[in-house]
């Protein structure tokens, strides 16, 4: 009875650490910019965590929906934070040889 229940309190927590990538794949831009991964990676640095933790203590039961916030805050926080590292990475170009003509 407890194995069942540890698998299933598992399953529900690997579901929920990565369903932002679910959200993740469906923003798409048409050319990777510099700038844009910058700002991507510092809203996941800076404020992904808090706004996370905020709606979940909001939203849900006291200390529970703090809890899965927190988790749920780190798992968006290093998600939006890589993306934006690699749309950086992707959109660096020191010597213009990505530019359009």
């Amino acid at each position: 009875m407890k194995v069942a229940r540890f698998y299933g309190s598992a399953a529900i927590l690997l579901l929920f650490v990565f369903s932002p990538a679910v959200f993740a794949a469906e923003e798409q831009q048409a050319d990777p910019s510099f700038l844009h991964g910058l700002g991507k990676m510092i809203d996941g640095l800076v404020l992904e965590f808090p706004k996370t933790v905020l709606e979940g203590t909001l939203a849900g039961p006291p200390v529970v929906g703090t809890v899965l916030a927190a988790l749920g805050g780190i798992a968006s926080a290093g998600q939006k934070t890589f993306s934006g590292l690699m749309e950086m990475s992707a959109g660096f170009d020191p010597w213009g040889t990505k530019r359009k003509r």
